[in-house]
């Protein structure tokens, strides 16, 4: 029996400061923890990264404060990080000798999808990562193979 999902939704927002990167990215991938959202090691990682990317462009450009809603839909994890800026996000491919500039170009790479869209008050900035696959539980015991022997 598949089990089923109801939409679940986490919404806060967030205040620049010396941790606000850090407590935002936390309470991300501990909302998704908490619900059981079965994400490969590896995405979680990706979810970690992008995350932080994402609020830290939407606090340095949209004004010093955003808001992050998390949603669950039962196929896949959708962050959405709204900010008062309405200029496009961009994604760019700096030089390597430059420090910063890659955050989109990440969020790009690693997630299952991403956008952005204008909102009434600046913008929202979104990506997605889709559910891992979930392994069948096994249908019963397991009997080891019979072995006929003649004598």
């Amino acid at each position: 029996m598949e089990r089923e999902y109801r939409p679940l939704s986490d919404e806060f927002q967030v205040t620049a400061d010396a941790s606000a990167v850090r407590r935002a990215r936390d309470r991300i991938v501990a909302v998704a923890a908490g619900w059981g959202v079965p994400l490969a090691l590896e995405a979680q990682g990706d979810l970690r990264l992008c995350a932080s990317e994402v609020v830290t462009n939407a606090l340095e450009h949209g004004g010093g404060e955003c808001r992050v809603t998390v949603r669950w839909t039962g196929r896949q994890l959708m962050v959405e990080v709204a900010d008062r800026s309405r200029r496009a996000p961009m994604v760019l491919c700096p030089a390597d000798d430059l420090t910063s500039g890659r955050g989109l170009a990440l969020v790009q790479a690693l997630a299952d999808s991403w956008g952005w869209e204008p909102s009434e008050w600046g913008k929202v900035v979104r990506f997605a990562f889709a559910a891992a696959p979930v392994p069948a539980a096994p249908v019963g015991p397991r009997c080891p193979s019979l072995v006929v022997r003649s004598v």
